[in-house]
């Protein structure tokens, strides 16, 4: 559809002459700004690739995006949104953008301290946030308010925030998934058990929060009574995260059902495989390398995925836009398709299967 935009469709949107438009996008000259302004405008609006990189071309500027997220390792989940954002980087290599890493260890509040912290020194002209704690989030986007430094978000939402466009799943209704998911998989009689990160700092991930919360509220609209404990799991010491599961599983041992409130499910069903537990369902979240082995084996039965490829992919171009025309989004929060994905349909993502 975009490809079929002409000039002269272009330059009935600007309100200016075929003549300007062309100027315009080979960089001749002799056009007014406000001229400029409106073709650029309706450029945008086409969703034009080729325009769009001309016009910025035409304007000779250059920019700095500053991607600060966890540590993105190929296999997990940040590094699948690192090559969204990647991908539409080099979709826009011939617009001047130099994108440098502010990346943060995810498990502990002083590594995001530090990584946000130096933001502000790299002069960054937009930056993409991947939020994990709270406090921490709003304290650097409230600096970058004050500079008027556009800002977008990729997983989570930051209430008292103001981004130029947020992409994430509703982290409330992954958690009522999931509810529903350990409610048709276990008996009715079984425990449910919750499964959180361990962090430094001891401050819950805002993603989890809101899982946790939509999880509970599943459960209170159906009224069973269903108990459900909570139990945290250390990424950084597989060793002791062994023996606190072994040990919360031998207090509980009417539990059925286990969700992992986060990518780390892997680690609970190896654990249970390793000491022999069965005919306990895990739910967990994310397409992770190690995620899909334990899908594929039946180890965990469900698995929640949040497309974090396209959310990278299109924070990056809505930056972009941002950037290039001080556009405000339509839509502000684009809320991902949320997949449940068991071991009938995981050949169905092949393509992210055999990375």
């Amino acid at each position: 559809m975009a490809k079929q935009v002409k000039i002269k469709d272009i330059a009935k949107m600007a309100g200016v002459s075929p003549g300007t438009v062309d100027r315009i996008l080979h960089n001749r000259g002799n056009v007014s700004q406000a001229s400029r302004t409106a073709v650029e405008r309706a450029l945008a609006e086409t969703g034009y690739r080729y325009n769009i990189h001309t016009s910025a071309v035409s304007l000779k500027k250059s920019y700095k995006i500053v991607i600060a997220i966890p540590t993105a390792v190929k296999g997990e989940y940040w590094g699948s949104v690192l090559s969204g954002i990647e991908h539409a980087l080099e979709e826009y290599s011939d617009i001047t953008i130099k994108c440098e890493y502010a990346f943060y260890n995810q498990f502990d509040i002083f590594s995001c301290r530090n990584s946000f912290d130096s933001i502000l020194d790299m002069e960054p002209s937009a930056v993409i946030i991947g939020a994990t704690f709270v406090s921490e989030t709003i304290l650097l986007c409230s600096r970058l308010d004050s500079l008027g430094i556009p800002y977008a978000f990729i997983d989570s939402v930051i209430e008292g925030t103001s981004p130029a466009v947020t992409y994430s799943s509703d982290q409330n209704a992954c958690g009522r998934i999931v509810g529903r998911l350990l409610d048709l998989f276990t008996g009715k009689d079984a425990g449910i058990a919750v499964f959180g990160s361990r962090r430094i700092g001891n401050e819950r991930a805002n993603n989890s929060m809101g899982r946790m919360s939509g999880m509970l509220q599943y459960f209170g609209s159906i009224g069973n009574g269903r108990e459900i404990r909570e139990s945290k799991i250390s990424v950084a010491d597989p060793e002791e995260s062994e023996k606190d599961i072994i040990r919360f599983l031998d207090s509980n041992p009417d539990v059925g059902g286990i969700a992992v409130l986060n990518s780390r499910g892997y680690i609970v069903a190896d654990t249970l495989a390793s000491h022999g537990i069965t005919g306990i369902r895990i739910i967990s979240f994310d397409l992770t390398v190690n995620n899909m082995r334990c899908i594929q084996n039946g180890t965990i039965s469900a698995i929640i995925c949040q497309r974090p490829e396209l959310q990278g992919f299109h924070a990056v171009k809505a930056i972009i836009r941002t950037l290039l025309y001080n556009l405000k989004e339509k839509n502000e929060h684009h809320i991902m398709p949320t997949d449940i994905i068991i071991k009938e349909n995981l050949p169905q993502y092949r393509e992210i299967y055999n990375e």
